[in-house]
């Protein structure tokens, strides 16, 4: 479980500025590739787990999708929902702070989403089971689960290092810095994130958060996902659908379906 300290109320609050350059779209158009290429039928409902502010969440609920989001966070929650209730698909979603582990009490989903790396943050294979468990449990008979990940053979192969973003926007500038630390034992990475916020009047935040990412390699997904009850459908690097993953490729994504007469 992520630690109570992981997307805190600093952190969530200067999330959106952070990651303002992230092309959100993009990536619902893709997602939406994956939907028409390996769905069994016309996906209408959507269940998005680890949301955060919902980046994916929304979009497709303006798209015309009936979205159930949610997030172990509270504070990215309360985030999404001032953000929801700006949007024009404000009425087709959804959103609840819930744990990707116990999520069987909910109706059945045409498809299930799991992005920006979010099920890396199940650090042990046991939390990892619980959350592949407990969203095929919430998919129809043929639906479809998507989820990204870091690539074990590009964290090895790349390796993590000292990276520094800065961001202006608004008359706030946000630095931050992103020490990483490997344990290849584990396939784990913790990186700990130093945050200053400033703005025309000086020093505005000081922060720091530390995130354990669990990294995974392309065999290990697909045993886990077997091991859960899934077919898999495809395994590519992230937005690439159509290309074989290469140990360049930071971020693979998985493509599976509950495998008929799983219990």
């Amino acid at each position: 479980m992520r630690k109570l300290s992981t997307f805190g109320k600093e952190y969530s609050a200067y999330y959106d500025l952070l990651y303002h350059d992230k092309k959100y779209d993009e990536e619902c158009d893709y997602v939406e590739r994956l939907f028409d290429r390996f769905s069994s039928r016309k996906v209408a409902s959507v269940l998005d787990v680890a949301c955060g502010t919902g980046g994916h969440a929304i979009p497709l609920a303006e798209r015309g999708y009936d979205i159930h989001a949610s997030d172990l966070s509270s504070n990215m929650v309360k985030i999404a929902r001032v953000r929801l209730r700006q949007s024009v698909g404000a009425n087709r979603m959804r959103l609840a702070v819930r744990d990707m582990r116990h999520l069987s009490d909910l109706r059945k989903f045409d498809a299930a989403l799991c992005m920006f790396a979010s099920l890396g943050y199940m650090s042990s294979t046991r939390d990892v089971l619980g959350a592949l468990g407990s969203i095929r449990r919430c998919l129809k008979p043929g639906g479809l689960l998507i989820f990204d990940v870091w690539n074990g053979l590009a964290v090895l192969t790349v390796k993590p290092s000292i990276r520094r973003k800065k961001v202006r926007q608004g008359g706030i500038t946000l630095l931050r810095r992103a020490t990483p630390t490997l344990d290849s034992l584990m396939n784990l990475c913790k990186v700990v994130y130093d945050i200053s916020i400033t703005d025309e009047e000086g020093p505005r935040a000081k922060f720091r958060e530390t995130h354990v990412m669990r990294y995974f390699f392309p065999r290990e997904v697909r045993d886990l996902l077997a091991f859960c009850g899934y077919e898999l459908l495809s395994l590519h690097p992230f937005l690439e659908s159509k290309r074989d993953i290469t140990s360049g490729d930071w971020n693979i994504t998985a493509v599976a379906t509950p495998r008929p007469g799983y219990v």
